[in-house]
């Protein structure tokens, strides 16, 4: 009996925004997507750059967020942070290129 290869769904600027989402990806000048590895284009990693800038800023929010809700005990100022942090990654997304491919070169090389 053999088993089925679980493959992903094909690669698009969605897929590609969840998939760095959580982690630094302009450290690195590859990505790696349904275990095959992708070299990046310097456009895509300029905007990645650009990109880790709002993640920073996001950051520092969440430090005043804490700050100040802990000092005036207000939930409005969560609140307003979850709307920033949602236009920030609205922001993030509408940065990438439309086609991410294009942005992409696959190396020939595989994950194991």
């Amino acid at each position: 009996m053999s088993k089925k290869k679980e493959t992903l769904a094909p690669l698009n600027r969605w897929q590609y925004f969840f998939k760095t989402l959580y982690h630094n990806s302009a450290a690195t000048g590859e990505f790696v997507y349904d275990k095959r590895i992708y070299a990046k284009s310097e456009e895509l990693q300029d905007i990645e750059q650009r990109s880790l800038r709002i993640n920073y800023l996001m950051l520092l929010l969440l430090i005043v967020m804490f700050l100040l809700t802990s000092r005036f005990h207000n939930v409005w100022f969560v609140v307003i942070y979850m709307v920033l942090v949602v236009a920030g990654q609205t922001v993030r997304y509408a940065m990438l290129p439309k086609n991410i491919k294009d942005h992409l070169a696959d190396t020939g090389r595989m994950v194991r």
